[in-house]
């Protein structure tokens, strides 16, 4: 039963913590929102550039990059045809693999911490975020804020 068990998927749990930490920044005091920001929480996640891979997981999934409003609104490449299509498609999905691979490779190598440490001197006065552990009956900790600050 072990492949079963929900803490033995490394991945998942990875994923269900960063989701619980950004729906808590932006849930509501009592928590009745989580399930209206949730769309947009996912979209971010999936659209935003992974640090080890180098790609947005939708790229990844779907072999070409998301489409917003945004995007539409501006002028794009028309010369993309159906015939070429599918051809493109294989041939982005494989460079993108070959890239993730090296990009994987690359990040087992380097020490995490020491990448995204950097040194931090505070002087008096300075505005800061206090790390203040809350507890409420009848609400999920772990959508609670964490940080209270300026």
């Amino acid at each position: 039963m072990t492949a079963y068990h929900q803490q033995t998927n490394g991945l998942t749990e990875r994923f269900n913590k960063t989701l619980a930490d950004m729906l808590s920044m932006y849930v509501d005091v009592e928590q009745r929102n989580w399930d209206a920001i949730l769309p947009s929480l996912t979209f971010a996640y999936n659209s935003a550039k992974q640090d080890t891979t180098g790609f947005s997981s939708f790229f990844l999934v779907h072999g070409r990059d998301i489409e917003t409003p945004f995007d539409v609104i501006l002028p794009h490449d028309t010369e993309n045809h159906a015939d070429n299509y599918v051809q493109q498609l294989i041939t982005m999905a494989e460079e993108a693999r070959q890239l993730v691979k090296l990009h994987i490779l690359d990040a087992a190598d380097k020490p995490r911490y020491d990448n995204r440490h950097r040194p931090v001197n505070y002087n008096v006065e300075d505005l800061v975020w206090v790390f203040t552990p809350v507890r409420k009956v009848e609400l999920s900790e772990k959508l609670l804020r964490r940080y209270f600050g300026p």
